[in-house]
């Protein structure tokens, strides 16, 4: 598919729209991360990045997490691309809650004390 331009359109810098810029490196990206208390430097290759945030993390359920925010990222990402919803880090936290309790209705009854608290703090520190 030709496009006009390739570059991220949330990125005020205009950098090329890459899976890790989108979900990572881009401002509003690392904001979201924040946002769930995850912050770390972008600037290595991407299987690094995300070793550090499963060491920072230090739960066995660390890539339903990590998959939840970069799902909630995109999504968000497209409600505003292609809905004109308001862009904002709490949308994408919020979303990101939401998916997270649903996944533990799914998850095995042995790790759902662990998610569930996890996700309690989470929520008790805003």
């Amino acid at each position: 598919m030709t496009l006009k331009s390739y570059n991220y359109e949330l990125c005020i810098l205009q950098r090329l729209e890459t899976i890790t810029h989108l979900f990572l490196r881009c401002n509003f990206a690392k904001a979201c991360w924040a946002s769930i208390g995850i912050s770390v430097i972008t600037s290595r290759p991407l299987v690094q990045i995300f070793n550090l945030i499963k060491g920072k993390l230090a739960v066995p359920f660390f890539m339903e997490i990590i998959i939840l925010m970069s799902w909630s990222i995109w999504t968000t990402r497209n409600d505003w691309l292609f809905d004109n919803m308001d862009l904002s880090v709490e949308t994408c936290r919020r979303k990101f809650i939401s998916e997270f309790s649903l996944v533990m209705l799914r998850a095995k009854p042995s790790s759902v004390p662990a998610m569930s608290a996890w996700i309690e703090s989470l929520i008790s520190s805003r």
